[in-house]
């Protein structure tokens, strides 16, 4: 853990930044390159809404690095059960985004397909 309260863990070959402020963690992932993917932003949003299929985190974009980004915000303590079961849904929706936004912008439908089961609680 930095002297910022952050820390970062890779699972696999997936960067996950940690950062906590009071009672607060922040769970943060980068997603691809936001750089030429006007296309991906209305799927995004879509995926977006009430963190749907997101696994109840938050896509976003951070405009001065051209990313998109994945984030959940967890508030008060929490069991090891509890925070076990919302960091594997975190990676889990990492890894599907991250993969999506890895495939040519040419084969992606308009309506990209819905995401699996596992990202929905």
């Amino acid at each position: 853990m930095s002297s910022q309260n952050t820390c970062g863990v890779f699972f696999d070959e997936d960067e996950i930044i940690f950062d906590q402020h009071e009672q607060q963690l922040y769970i943060i992932a980068d997603l691809g390159s936001s750089a030429g993917r006007a296309d991906a932003h209305t799927r995004l949003l879509e995926a977006n809404c009430l963190g749907a299929q997101s696994g109840q985190a938050c896509l976003g974009l951070d405009g001065q690095r051209q990313v998109f980004t994945l984030h959940r915000i967890l508030d008060g303590e929490l069991s090891y059960e509890e925070f076990e079961k919302i960091l594997t849904l975190f990676i889990r929706a990492t890894r599907y985004w991250k993969e999506w936004l890895a495939q040519p912008v040419v084969h992606q439908p308009t309506k990209a397909p819905l995401v699996p089961q596992g990202l929905k609680i």
